[in-house]
């Protein structure tokens, strides 16, 4: 069941609701396609595309392309390096700024699934 707007968490549904249309990451001559076939969630940012090649793309290197991303635990900004720890949860790819951010959202990783922003 979808969140309220309140708590936009189901971007898909919040974007399709609202009627909204985006060009697609990694190709902006081209309207991003709105179904989770064409969508990818990194930390806390939702990427769009209009295709499944740019999609693929997007997977084969998520550092070089994600530019800034919200690292759960510290909610600092910052841009993942070839270093910067990552880990995998409920589907979707965690990058952090330090292993210990890691580490810790490894011990509760469904407690910064939201990131506990307040409109």
């Amino acid at each position: 069941m979808p969140c309220p707007d309140v708590f936009v968490q189901d971007v898909l549904y919040s974007v399709q609701r609202k009627g909204l249309h985006f060009d697609g990451y990694l190709d902006a001559t081209r309207p991003a396609v709105l179904d989770a076939d064409h969508c990818l969630t990194v930390n806390y940012e939702t990427f769009l595309f209009a295709d499944a090649a740019n999609r693929e793309r997007f997977l084969a290197d998520v550092r070089e392309h994600c530019g800034l991303l919200t690292d759960p635990v510290s909610k600092r900004r910052f841009r993942p390096g070839p270093d910067a720890p990552r880990a995998e949860h409920a589907g979707h790819s965690w990058f952090f700024e330090s292993r210990a951010n890691r580490d810790m959202f490894l011990r509760a990783p469904d407690d910064y699934r939201l990131p506990g922003y307040t409109m």
